[in-house]
């Protein structure tokens, strides 16, 4: 799909796809402007609102803070959010509310407490963008969904720029929730062009090249699935907690470790995540290694492995005294660490 707009004007068209990348004169004034792929204009739009956005809460809760300092009382014209007192339709899949530095201080604190430099970038919270419903469309149908992902991942690794999938052996419902899911990736910009002609049966899949995309189908998914399903589950049962992702971890003279995920609920239960796609036995010393030089609780740190069936999660938490779990069972996992309040 195209997109021209007139950087003069404002005039707003849809030319054909072919049209994408030339240059033409406004219909409206006259002025020469390029047309565009939807879904990256997009994209570019809502990331300049979202940073204007956070910008402006941070200078708003600098400025409020300084007003404090000096004693006046005048409150803000639009009080910042906390994590603990959000309205009850805020949406967990459309914000950039924990991407401000103000969110973050409490984990970053915890972390200086801990004897642990940190390092993290609070942009990878915004969860304005199509991650988190992919993600959650994976981690609720990965049996079915999982060789997709996977063959994805390879062909990418492998910078191949398509993959061919035959549907000749699948049954009609693998193939109604493939051809779905593919839809999905080519409607979210995850590829560049999902074809399947009417009755053919091979899908021809036009692969991202893009970084981000790379990431997400190299296990990032089950990251951006674990975020959400723990934000939703906390929003719901009303605490106060901040949180952080993708968090680079180093003590002196002990370097080069990684957090995935971490909530802190208040200012001193962590509850800290970490996601292992494919093979997990070598990294399961390193991760308990992680999380003893934390000192957080064996309770309060999970694995989250997406290719183990539950009872060889469970015997993985048994031989090795890590709490391990699967997409299917984390949400079982944060219900026993923080139950939901029961209605009054």
């Amino acid at each position: 799909m195209a997109l021209y707009r007139c950087n003069r004007c404002g005039h707003l068209s849809e030319p054909a796809d072919d049209q994408i990348g030339t240059t033409s004169a406004c219909p409206a004034c006259g002025t020469d402007n390029q047309a565009y792929p939807t879904i990256p204009f997009m994209r570019t739009m809502l990331d300049r609102y979202f940073a204007t956005r956070r910008e402006l809460n941070e200078a708003r809760a600098e400025i409020e803070r300084l007003r404090l300092h000096v004693g006046e009382t005048v409150a803000p014209a639009e009080p910042a959010l906390n994590a603990h007192s959000l309205p009850t339709d805020f949406d967990t899949r459309n914000t950039d509310h924990f991407c401000s530095r103000v969110q973050v201080a409490p984990v970053l604190d915890w972390f200086r407490h801990a004897g642990v430099t940190a390092d993290l970038d609070p942009r990878s919270l915004e969860t304005s963008g199509h991650f988190d419903e992919v993600s959650a469309n994976i981690g609720a149908q990965y049996q079915r969904l999982h060789e997709i992902v996977e063959r994805i991942r390879l062909a990418q690794k492998q910078d191949y720029s398509f993959i061919n999938i035959d549907l000749s052996k699948r049954t009609p419902d693998e193939v109604t929730t493939l051809n779905d899911f593919c839809q999905t990736l080519g409607e979210s910009g995850f590829l560049s062009k999902y074809h399947r002609q009417e009755g053919d049966q091979v899908v021809r899949l036009s692969l991202q090249k893009a970084e981000a995309v790379r990431r997400f189908f190299d296990g990032g998914w089950l990251s951006w699935f674990s975020f959400m399903l723990g934000l939703r589950h906390l929003v719901s049962a009303g605490v106060e907690f901040s949180v952080a992702r993708d968090v680079s971890l180093s003590w002196p003279k002990d370097e080069g470790h990684g957090l995935d995920l971490m909530f802190l609920i208040g200012q001193d239960m962590p509850l800290c995540v970490q996601c292992r796609t494919g093979e997990v036995i070598p990294y399961l010393d390193r991760l308990v290694h992680v999380r003893d030089r934390l000192g957080v609780a064996p309770e309060n740190y999970l694995l989250c492995v997406s290719d183990l069936s539950e009872q060889q999660a469970a015997d993985l938490s048994r031989h090795h005294g890590l709490f391990v779990a699967t997409p299917q069972t984390l949400k079982v996992w944060f219900e026993s660490r923080v139950p939901t309040r029961s209605p009054a």
